[in-house]
């Protein structure tokens, strides 16, 4: 555990594990806990808060060794796990960090499997007349919270290639439905020369009778 001056602040740098260039620097109270760090980080980011979540204290190589989680999962009355964790809501950060720069792996939507890494930058005076937690530093633009959502907002950029799509998909869609009336109006046509052809005694130009024509006569026996 570091040995802290009153009135110091932890600043922790907190970036998307396969995104490196969004970055976000969050000031932080050595006595706030997890759950005030996780509610920094979704804000930072902009996302919602509605997904479950948990730390993970962490190596100099980022492997996973106990996690601190948003909510108890186990089952009541049931074994005690295995694999202990702790709350967010009881962890206090400086119970947890002993080095200068310390880790944690944070992930957040254990379906998309948002993970991000989280590394202790340096540790500063508090700041007069200012809130903590609080954003030092933002880099780069945050990716959707939920890119498959039907009810996300489009920008400028997106609604235009959305229309050029639909405009795209329309005309091919005209052009089809175009080029099978030309068929079909061709098959009449040559139907109806077909039928020109034939005279008026039942015979085509290749000496054909129509069946039709002699369907009302029988055969004349001598």
């Amino acid at each position: 555990m570091l040995i802290l001056r009153a009135n110091m602040v932890y600043r922790f740098k907190v970036w998307f594990e396969d995104i490196e260039d969004v970055a976000r620097w969050i000031d932080i109270k050595p006595s706030h806990t997890f759950l005030d760090f996780h509610n920094a980080i979704q804000e930072a980011i902009g996302f919602d808060k509605k997904e479950f979540s948990s730390f993970f204290i962490s190596d100099d190589h980022w492997r996973k060794l106990f996690e601190i989680t948003l909510e108890d999962m186990q089952m009541d009355g049931g074994e005690e796990s295995l694999n202990a964790s702790s709350l967010m809501k009881d962890a206090r950060l400086r119970d947890y960090i002993n080095d200068p720069h310390q880790r944690f792996v944070y992930i957040t939507d254990f379906v998309a499997n948002w993970s991000l890494l989280c590394e202790l930058a340096g540790i500063y005076d508090e700041a007069p007349k200012k809130e903590y937690p609080l954003v030092y530093r933002v880099e780069g633009k945050a990716p959707r919270q939920r890119e498959d959502s039907k009810f996300k907002m489009l920008d400028d950029n997106e609604f235009d290639a959305l229309a050029a799509k639909i405009l795209a998909a329309k005309t091919a869609r005209n052009v089809m439905d175009g080029a099978e009336e030309e068929l079909v109006a061709a098959v009449d046509e040559e139907d109806e020369d077909e039928t020109e052809e034939k005279d008026e005694f039942g015979f085509d130009e290749f000496g054909n009778a129509d069946e039709d024509l002699g369907a009302g006569f029988s055969e004349v026996k001598e």
